[in-house]
């Protein structure tokens, strides 16, 4: 099969490349260019391009991959919010322009989304019929889907995955938890450990995305999380029973402090000690600003849908996916 990727430099399209690849996939490219060569005159854009500069590798796939997007995780600047935005509309708007004109358009477009387009701190499980939400996070999902949807004059089939945590070793989340556990032997938690985490494994979110290539999942809308969230103390706890470090053998210091740290939360928990550090929320909303969303999620989202077309989780629990991130540092 012949699948076509867009972001495939971040952290899930490196991945997927790499599985599909092993799974025997011809897998392509699709590279954005300088400028907007749609036009007469070059139109030179700020950091990331949104425009394609190899359209014509969109005909005959039988899938195409759309991951692109600049990074929320920056610090969203008014100039870097529309950054985020466009990278997501006129990119996406693109995207579907081109296989729009193709002879032999592809197949099926899936492409990613956030399930920060639900509403936060809800008292009730949100599902792919759930409401848009407020926000920034929220209005970035519902510009990228619209753009999907809104642009598809060839009847393709679409699909959306809305993306919680990812959780892999090289993942912002996980890296936050190593810094705090080389440092004290624990895992604390930012505003509240009770918030609910509605996360990911990256080799799930992966064979996720091969099901929907491979048709064994219906094109549609689905949550791309596991089907047990979990709070933030209790992903902070499962980081401490498997911790995770690479660092090269010359790097004894680094060697020495994470041996240190285990042995210092071997103690914690022979003392029975509980309790974890907290920043608190307004630490964090001073810090980060509007962008503090990010780091104060509280969704419980539902992955009921993706296992009612029979699709099986290899890590459906924090501590299950924990304990492969620290048996396999690669991932």
């Amino acid at each position: 099969m012949k699948i076509i990727i867009t972001g495939a430099s971040g952290l899930i399209g490196k991945r997927l490349c790499k599985v599909l690849r092993q799974n025997g996939f011809d897998v392509e490219l699709l590279k954005r260019h300088d400028y907007n060569n749609t036009i007469g005159q070059k139109d030179w854009l700020p950091r990331k391009n949104i425009f394609w500069s190899n359209p014509e590798i969109l005909e005959n796939a039988d899938a195409v991959v759309h991951l692109a997007g600049a990074n929320v995780a920056r610090p969203w600047t008014k100039a870097y919010k529309k950054e985020i935005l466009e990278s997501r509309t006129i990119g996406t708007t693109a995207l579907m322009q081109a296989c729009s004109s193709c002879s032999n358009p592809p197949k099926h477009i899936i492409s990613a989304s956030g399930i920060g387009y639900y509403a936060e701190a809800v008292p009730h499980t949100l599902t792919e019929e759930s409401k848009l939400g407020n926000g920034f996070l929220a209005e970035i999902c519902k510009v990228w889907e619209e753009s999907l949807f809104n642009n598809n004059t060839k009847q393709i089939p679409l699909s959306v995955v809305r993306t919680g945590l990812v959780l892999s070793n090289k993942s912002k989340i996980v890296e936050a938890a190593k810094i705090q556990f080389l440092l004290s032997g624990m895992v604390g938690s930012v505003g509240n450990q009770d918030n609910q985490w509605s996360w990911i494994h990256i080799v799930d979110l992966c064979n996720l995305y091969i099901a929907l290539i491979e048709g064994t999942i219906q094109p549609g809308i689905y949550n791309g999380v596991a089907p047990n969230p979990c709070t933030q103390g209790e992903f902070g706890k499962a980081y401490e029973q498997h911790p995770t470090f690479k660092s090269p053998k010359y790097l004894i210091y680094l060697q020495l402090q994470f041996w240190i740290a285990k042995r210092l939360n071997g103690l914690i928990r022979l003392l029975g000690i509980q309790k974890r550090p907290i920043i608190p929320e307004w630490v964090i909303k001073l810090a980060w600003g509007e962008r503090s969303v990010i780091a104060l999620t509280n969704q419980y989202v539902s992955a009921q849908k993706t296992l009612s077309q029979g699709f099986c989780y290899q890590y459906p629990t924090i501590d299950s996916a924990m304990q492969h991130l620290q048996g396999h540092p690669e991932i």
